[in-house]
């Protein structure tokens, strides 16, 4: 009997010092403690769920106090309008800063910090801005923006600004829809107005004309410049030859002075650039199109502008009128879309 008692005892001891092991090793707020011990609430939760938020918390206010005190800054320093083309510059310095209030723009180089105001966000070299949004630059900042499309600013502060050159065309002017589209074309080469001050912008596009911009838009690509010139005789030929050598036109035309044609065009000027650089930003299913069906002539190459946003179609339904004639208006918009991809264009055809 006693033996048994002594057996019993043993074994609860074992157990009792097994017991007490184990919660040495699980104490109390330990990694390995499966309950909120008070310990834990006192030592390690405030560190973890209190003290790191208010941190951040107070990191932010830091950063929004600056940018106000920027702000009021370049606020007080006055506010002066003005409009820049394509090419045109905007330099800044410390507390300068403005507002994109319509066309695009690019932080093309930078020295320091420079804050969109808008979103709060940290603007890196060689990012596009956002219309509508308030730019700044920081302390110790330097920064230039380049223009890429016709731009209204409001401007704070000290900064410099290089307007561009835009033509001074009678014709042409900044009400007119394709406004913009001449300007960038006619800076960049890419279109001639009939005379210094005259553009035409309702005149039609011979086929002979059309040959002629896309050699030079070509040789402006691969090339970086024009060298092309007109022919003492046939004043086309230059173009013509370049053209066919360099596989942008593929047929003869009974005549190179008529009126070239909505799809002849597209068909000629789609041969200019290769074929990456129309990369798709719109869906139109095939056949979208009201008046081309795919398998027409040209009919691929149509839908392919208007898959990268070159074409957007005459009207609500995307109609495009194949066979009608193209305005040199409309050319100027085409071949900026096509050299300038930020001027492509999203759609969505019902």
């Amino acid at each position: 009997m006693i033996k048994k008692r002594l057996v019993s005892l043993s074994l609860s001891l074992i157990i009792l010092c097994s017991a007490m092991t184990a919660a040495a090793a699980d104490y109390a707020g330990s990694a390995s403690d499966p309950l909120i011990s008070k310990s834990y609430v006192d030592s390690t939760y405030p560190g973890l769920v209190l003290t790191a938020p208010l941190n951040t918390l107070s990191d932010a206010m830091a950063v929004l106090q600056y940018k106000l005190s920027q702000a009021s800054r370049t606020r007080a320093a006055g506010v002066s309008y003005s409009t820049a083309m394509p090419s045109g510059t905007l330099t800044l310095s410390s507390g300068a800063g403005f507002l994109l209030a319509s066309g695009s723009a690019r932080l093309s180089s930078l020295s320091g910090t420079f804050l969109d105001l808008s979103d709060g966000s940290v603007i890196s070299s060689g990012q596009n801005l956002t219309m509508g949004h308030r730019y700044i630059a920081a302390e110790n900042t330097s920064a230039t923006v380049s223009i890429i499309t016709a731009s209204k600013l409001a401007l704070y502060g000290t900064v410099s600004i290089n307007t561009g050159t835009a033509p001074t065309f009678t014709d042409v002017t900044d009400s007119m829809w394709f406004y913009t589209y001449v300007s960038y074309a006619v800076k960049k080469g890419l279109v001639s107005g009939r005379s210094s001050t005259v553009y035409a912008p309702d005149e039609n596009l011979s086929i002979a004309e059309a040959i002629k911009l896309s050699a030079c838009m070509n040789q402006l690509y691969n090339n970086g410049s024009v060298t092309l010139a007109n022919d003492a005789t046939t004043w086309y030929k230059t173009y013509l030859d370049y053209a066919t050598k360099n596989g942008i036109v593929t047929k003869t035309y009974g005549d190179y002075n008529a009126a070239i044609s909505r799809s002849e065009f597209v068909a000629i000027f789609y041969a200019s650039l290769p074929i990456t650089e129309y990369v798709q930003k719109n869906t139109v299913s095939d056949n979208a199109i009201p008046d081309v069906k795919l398998t027409a002539a040209n009919g691929s190459q149509i839908y392919a502008f208007y898959r990268a946003g070159i074409l957007t179609g005459s009207d609500g339904y995307g109609t495009f009128y194949p066979d009608n004639n193209i305005k040199r208006s409309e050319v100027a918009a085409v071949l900026t879309r096509m050299f300038e991809k930020d001027y492509r264009q999203l759609i969505t055809l019902p």
